[in-house]
């Protein structure tokens, strides 16, 4: 059985990969493409990286209305400047890559950005800082859908409210610009939309219960544990890539 010319039980791999990242992103600020995209390039590549960036769009709306007061717009409009510059021309290299192509870029991008976020680096939230952060998100962003750990260099001793509600207004911009630069270059189409959608009930339920995990779930403990996940499945799919499987 399938819907959308996808098997159902991949569906189910897609649900339940989203609305735990859901949880966690809800929670900490950022999370789900983090722990489903990696998976569903192994299990179901037809939701990466077009269908992820679509669906998360909905989840980072959610979260910036639940926490509008903390939003700092100025951040907002410096991010969203930078990261348009790179996601243009990263566009136009993944519209020249065939699948295996893309795996292989995947990967090494979802490592490079766990790498980042595992490195102990510690930038201060200044503008030069924001911008250089924002301008490796938008290019991890839109080969993989994994913005969230270079941005987490910068956002790290910022109380919880304002990252989770300065960074949902961020990927929410830079998931437009992505879909855009995608759509130009022909890796986004309606199929890819369709897909979208059908993860946006995983992605509600996720943050409804992010309401009563926020108090509770630890972003330095749960961080290591996510981005862990994440490496090993880009081993994995790196692997697979080069061997040609």
């Amino acid at each position: 059985m399938t819907l959308f010319d996808i098997p159902i039980w991949h569906l189910a791999i897609a649900w339940a990969t989203t609305f735990a990242g859901s949880i966690i992103q809800g929670s900490v600020g950022f999370g789900l493409a983090v722990v489903a995209a990696p998976v569903l390039l192994m299990v179901a590549p037809d939701f990466v990286p077009g269908s992820i960036i679509s669906a998360a769009m909905l989840l980072c709306i959610l979260i910036a209305i639940r926490e509008k007061k903390s939003i700092a717009y100025q951040e907002v409009a410096i991010s969203s400047v930078s990261r348009l510059v790179t996601t243009v021309p990263t566009a136009l290299l993944l519209g020249g890559i065939d699948q295996r192509g893309f795996s292989v870029i995947f990967a090494i991008s979802v490592l490079a950005a766990v790498g980042i976020s595992f490195s102990g680096f510690h930038l201060a939230l200044s503008r030069t800082n924001l911008a250089i952060a924002s301008g490796v998100s938008g290019i991890t962003n839109t080969i993989s859908s994994i913005g969230g750990p270079p941005m987490a260099l910068v956002y790290q001793d910022q109380s919880g409210k304002h990252i989770r509600a300065t960074l949902s207004v961020i990927f929410a911009v830079g998931g437009v610009i992505s879909i855009v630069c995608l759509t130009v270059v022909n890796k986004f189409h309606w199929h890819d939309l369709a897909l979208g959608l059908l993860l946006m009930p995983a992605i509600a339920a996720g943050f409804a219960v992010s309401h009563y995990t926020t108090p509770w779930l630890d972003a330095r403990a749960t961080r290591p544990a996510v981005l862990g996940i994440a490496a090993l499945s880009a081993v994995v799919i790196l692997v697979r890539a080069l061997g040609g499987g």
